[in-house]
């Protein structure tokens, strides 16, 4: 009697390799869609953060009757710092009990300075009020506010905010934002007080100890940037810190001036790319513009909170002169929004 015996085949290995291909294909085609699902994730945190921060404006002026300045007491501009003081103070920190941070707003010394610029940095005429190292300012400048941050941004939100020009104060580092107001940084830069003798066609909503109030927003809240959003690695300058204000930290302006401006703009046309050996080379998410740019990592352009509290994600080939227009708050040239 012959035994029957089964015969097991197994996998030859051109049929193990088919199938490892054929899975490498699939996992090919599935990636993009999972991090597009991701990104689109992270790009409705980073709204509904700029939601909520344009909520606290809201309550804010609602509880005071006007905005906070962007600044209290700069000391990086030219001139005299107003009242004679100089405090570095970030207008975020004002918003901290309207999202949720009271303890964290309870802990500033509201009254001295937030940072120190010193020598060539500091070049405002004034006092400093205070010391920020020994009055707790810079140490809590070191803490990192999620509302402050967005997920996309995979720059990290300390380790460029360091040292004379951009630290808080020796031996002490800041947290970055991704989120500012709009402001008009040349000249909040360049002249101390300089909001308060800007043309009204021409102004922000913001200013450096300036408080504006709805109702000098002629171009209607809905159509005027109050918050933009930036990375927090920038290549001229290191980065804007929610808490103070150090070298050319003074906002975001998408229209710095008609040549130069724009959104997700890595390299401006004005420094030249051939000015040192070898060129530089523009690297995404980390603007070589001016210190002041509306960017993110987001793909095709970034978020901006309106003067209504609503969040629009501006796109990145909008043209000039519309951008020109959102930017400001009464030049009477009232735009449709782009689609």
């Amino acid at each position: 009697m012959f035994e029957c015996r089964k015969v097991r085949r197994g996998f030859t290995l051109v049929e193990l390799l088919v199938v490892i291909a054929i899975i490498g294909v699939l996992v090919g085609l599935l990636l993009p869609a999972v991090q597009s699902a991701r990104e689109a994730a992270r790009r409705m945190q980073c709204s509904n953060n700029l939601k909520q921060i344009g909520l606290a404006l809201h309550n804010y002026a609602d509880a005071h009757k006007k905005f906070p300045a962007s600044t209290r007491g700069y000391g990086g501009c030219v001139g005299n710092a107003v009242n004679g003081e100089i405090k570095n103070m970030n207008g975020l920190v004002a918003l901290l009990p309207f999202i949720e941070q009271q303890s964290v707003y309870e802990q500033f010394n509201l009254d001295e300075a937030f940072s120190v610029n010193p020598g060539a940095y500091q070049r405002a005429t004034g006092t400093l009020v205070g010391n920020p190292v020994t009055n707790g300012n810079a140490a809590l400048a070191s803490l990192i506010m999620q509302a402050f941050n967005c997920p996309s941004d995979n720059n990290p939100a300390i380790g460029r905010l360091s040292g004379g020009a951009y630290g808080p104060g020796t031996g002490f580092v800041g947290a970055a934002t991704n989120y500012d107001f709009i402001a008009g940084v040349g000249s909040e830069f360049s002249t101390c007080n300089s909001y308060a003798s800007t043309s009204s066609t021409t102004k922000r909503m913001f200013g450096g100890d300036v408080n504006t109030r709805m109702a000098e927003v002629l171009d209607g809240l809905s159509n005027t940037f109050m918050i933009g959003e930036t990375t927090k690695s920038w290549v001229n300058g290191a980065a804007s810190a929610w808490s103070y204000r150090g070298w050319v930290m003074n906002g975001i302006d998408p229209y710095y001036s008609a040549a130069n401006g724009g959104i997700n703009v890595w390299h401006q046309p004005w420094i030249h790319p051939d000015w040192q050996s070898p060129p530089y080379v523009p690297v995404r998410g980390r603007p070589r513009s001016w210190w002041c740019a509306a960017a993110s990592l987001h793909p095709g352009g970034c978020h901006f909170t309106m003067g209504d509290g609503s969040v629009q994600f501006i796109s990145e080939s909008i043209d000039t002169p519309t951008l020109m227009r959102l930017t400001m708050m009464a030049d009477g040239q009232v735009v449709s929004f782009p689609n």
